[in-house]
């Protein structure tokens, strides 16, 4: 007797057409870099030791402009008092108004910004890199879509945006100070030389950003990384200019060696003229340091050094073209070293 078994097979099912997989669009560059500059301004102003610093360098600041806008009211007001009581004891021999330069009340916000706006910037430089690797988040950035480059760039730009913006609101500030306190308007040719002056204290400032962000990114111990940043600066901006002030020959005696000595210009120069080799070296050591290429081109440009303050803003650039070139010196090779160790980097 015969037993038939049946086997239920699984029904047939036929493929029907493959699903295109959605492909979603890269972000474009752009957006990356303005995404990432984004949040390092808005990291920026939640880090307390920077907005310290931000709120230290500011008050000074506007301190210093306040003072110095008053005390170009106050000559002005006391040349207003002198014309008015010689006109009522019939005088009409009226004296000019007494020569002054207003934008030198610039000048003590210079070495403010030498001092805080540069220890501002290596908060900066230093934290942009210090916290994405305390957090781990380095890698997970990277792993999307997003190339170091890219990373790092709008690091820069955010960072150096945020810089910017505080250099040009004290330089408005500057500006409206001397209107509304000292009641001078300042003509076109006095505004270009405030906004440069600004411009040139943008980047005194990235560069201690990027000397931070250098050491940040090359040496994976975070306190390593900063000694050597507060050593290279203390270096840079103060050590050398102060080497330079010192073995100035005509700095050995109050009000000038040269001067005392009862000699003229021309035979000041004549003298240093044998000591050739010592002045050149004297000099390099001064053109090594960003802060005095920085206080050069700025007293220049603010009329505190008086041999410029007839020439006009592009005329100080001119005369000043060294000490603008020594300021991008550093700019253009630390952004370029940064790129160079971090593009290298594995991890």
């Amino acid at each position: 007797m015969s037993t038939s078994v049946s086997v239920s097979l699984p029904p047939i099912v036929t493929p029907g057409p493959s699903a295109t997989p959605t492909i979603y669009p890269a972000p474009k560059a752009r957006t990356i870099l303005t995404t990432i500059a984004r949040k390092e301004i808005s990291d920026a102003l939640r880090n307390r030791l920077f907005l310290l610093a931000l709120v230290m360098l500011v008050a000074l600041s506007l301190v210093a402009v306040g003072l110095g806008a008053t005390t170009v009211h106050t000559r002005l007001a006391e040349y207003q008092q002198s014309v008015d009581l010689l006109k009522s004891l019939g005088k009409t021999d009226i004296p000019p108004m007494p020569t002054f330069n207003p934008l030198a009340v610039s000048k003590t916000f210079i070495n403010y910004l030498a001092m805080l706006g540069a220890l501002m910037a290596m908060i900066l430089g230093f934290t942009t890199i210090d916290k994405e690797r305390r957090a781990g988040s380095l890698s997970l950035i990277l792993s999307r879509p997003v190339y170091r480059d890219q990373l790092l760039t709008g690091k820069v730009l955010g960072n150096a945006g945020l810089m910017l913006a505080l250099t040009l609101a004290v330089g408005a500030a500057t500006i409206v100070a001397l209107a509304v306190i000292g009641g001078v308007g300042l003509g076109g040719d006095a505004v270009m030389k405030v906004t440069l002056t600004m411009g040139m204290s943008w980047l005194y400032m990235l560069t201690f950003f990027l000397l931070a962000m250098f050491f940040a990114l090359w040496m994976p111990n975070s306190n390593q990384a900063l000694l050597l940043t507060v050593i290279i600066w203390l270096v840079f901006a103060f050590i050398f200019p102060q080497i330079g002030d010192t073995m100035d020959l005509d700095n050995q005696l109050p009000g000038g060696f040269f001067a005392s000595m009862g000699m003229s210009k021309a035979q000041a120069t004549t003298a240093l003229q044998k000591f050739h080799l010592y002045e050149v070296i004297r000099d390099g050591v001064e053109e090594l340091s960003p802060t005095k290429h920085y206080e050069r081109i700025s007293f220049a440009l603010l009329g505190v050094k008086t041999e410029f303050a007839k020439n006009s803003w592009l005329e100080v650039l001119q005369l000043k073209i060294v000490n603008l070139i020594g300021l991008l010196v550093p700019i253009v090779l630390l952004l370029s070293a940064s790129f160079m160790v971090y593009l290298r980097q594995e991890t």
